[in-house]
């Protein structure tokens, strides 16, 4: 698909098949994006979840699992989580089969409409997976959550990309159909602190009793970040999307040029008060 297709087709009332690929536990907005994405089935049909590795990644990537299998079942719902990779390409300079990669190879080729790999984390198991069954690579529209802008140096310094640099060259390099929401620029307003949280998800249902506990549980939890990746499925209106030349980077993992002849869509703007309405909207009325 053309940058020009995936927008529209981002843009269009078609129900977006997606599969989440997340590092819950690394903070506390992956569960709230996840969530969000469940809550919004007349918006996205979640076909699978994929725990992605962060901090110590081989314990990580079960934890990580458990944690959306916990947010599952408060969600009453049947959905299969694969557990990730249990390192990032930076340290074994080479893919990484895992179950998770397995999966996404095998729900993309038996769909025949598109599919979206929504990722809210380190890029390891999308990155892994199309290098290890290009036969996907024309079919999947990667949705990632990374770097600081487009403009040049210090995207190192953006957490997903940051600590796993090497898969995110090859997940660009890769990646025939990609959005990029660009963090530096969209997250700032989502930062959010535990009495914000719980007046925002304030039902007394188990999605969001779930969601206001387990925020305040983790003692680093911020804020809701990653309600920017699913939020410009389930509500595009409320992001600006723009073509983009494709960043190609160096050795150092800094924007060396771009190649225009293969564009992206990115996001640099958004309307946070919009996606953070609508999440709060959906999980608090999700089973009603």
């Amino acid at each position: 698909m053309s940058p020009e297709q995936i927008r529209t087709h981002i843009q269009s009332d078609t129900v977006k098949n997606i599969i989440v690929d997340c590092d819950a536990g690394a903070d506390g907005d992956d569960q709230f994006a996840l969530t969000y994405a469940i809550a919004s089935p007349h918006k996205v049909r979640v076909l699978a979840v994929c725990s992605a590795p962060y901090n110590e990644p081989e314990e990580a990537v079960a934890a990580g699992k458990a944690e959306c299998e916990e947010i599952i079942s408060a969600a009453g719902v049947t959905i299969p989580v694969y557990e990730g990779s249990p390192a990032f390409i930076r340290e074994t300079k080479k893919p990484i089969n895992s179950p998770a990669a397995k999966a996404l190879r095998e729900l993309v080729l038996s769909n025949r409409e598109p599919i979206y790999a929504v990722i809210t984390g380190c890029c390891t198991n999308v990155a892994s997976a199309l290098s290890l069954y290009p036969e996907i690579r024309d079919k999947l529209i990667v949705v990632w959550l990374a770097l600081d802008h487009l403009q040049g140096q210090n995207n190192t310094d953006e957490y997903n990309y940051r600590n796993d640099i090497e898969a995110g060259k090859i997940l660009f390099d890769l990646a025939e159909n990609m959005a990029l929401v660009c963090a530096g620029r969209v997250v700032a307003p989502y930062r959010k602190n535990n009495d914000e949280i719980d007046e925002l998800f304030s039902a007394s249902r188990p999605l969001p009793t779930w969601l206001r506990r387990r925020f305040r549980e983790i003692s680093w939890a911020q804020g809701l970040w990653d309600l920017c990746a699913e939020g410009l499925l389930i509500r595009p209106d409320a992001c600006k999307m723009e073509i983009s030349a494709r960043p190609v980077f160096g050795e150092d993992g800094e924007i060396e040029n771009f190649d225009r002849k293969r564009p992206i869509v990115v996001v640099n703007q958004n309307k946070p008060d919009v996606i953070i309405a609508d999440a709060a909207k959906q999980i608090n009325h999700w089973g009603e």
